[in-house]
């Protein structure tokens, strides 16, 4: 009887092995998230200058790795009328870059190699920092969208730091609010804040 328990207990600690995850930790989605500080935690922005002149603004791109890590995304940059895009910086982890924001763009970041498997991007990584103008206080957002990938359907997506770097869908942790602070985020307003808005 002993033995059968420590054979079932072997098993199981193998099973669970198996079925381990690199980066525990991390959530099992990748995220994108617009923010206009390097701490990721301001996601507005509001027109401050007088008509005519604009408000100029920075935001960056920043990513939240998957469980699988982090490797590569595709995603497109939408922006409303008000907004003029100056400028756009890739971090310099970022390798390859093909494409603009504007338009739809696929990036790398340092692969196998050039540094190993420690290249592996398992914590916020921003990619791009934008500079940017506001030119008046009408409201609106900055968003990730999807990237059109001809034949192939629109896409955001990641490519994780798993063998053959397998795509994944990634989800939107938050856009950039222009002269508005973009309603209750769900991310940090417990659910009686939710409901009091009702």
């Amino acid at each position: 009887m002993k033995r059968m328990v420590l054979i079932a207990m072997g098993l199981l600690l193998l099973a669970g092995s198996s079925f381990a995850q690199p980066y525990p930790g991390l959530p099992d989605t990748a995220y994108v998230g617009l923010f206009t500080d390097l701490a990721h935690t301001t996601h507005q922005v509001n027109y401050t200058a007088t008509p005519p002149a604009m408000t100029p603004f920075t935001f960056y791109i920043f990513w939240v790795p998957s469980k699988m890590g982090l490797m590569a995304a595709e995603f497109k940059i939408q922006y409303p009328a008000n907004v003029l895009i100056t400028s756009a910086v890739k971090n310099p982890a970022v390798i390859i870059e093909m494409g603009s924001i504007q338009a739809g763009i696929s990036i790398s970041f340092y692969g196998e190699v050039e540094c190993g498997e420690s290249c592996c991007r398992t914590d916020w990584v921003y990619s791009h920092r934008v500079n940017c103008f506001l030119m008046n206080a009408n409201p609106g957002q900055i968003m990730v969208v999807e990237r059109l990938l001809d034949p192939e359907p629109p896409a955001y997506q990641v490519g994780s730091c798993e063998p053959g770097y397998p795509i994944y869908p990634v989800k939107r942790y938050c856009h950039l609010s222009l002269n508005y602070d973009g309603g209750v985020g769900v991310q940090t307003k417990s659910w009686g804040a939710i409901k009091s808005l009702f």
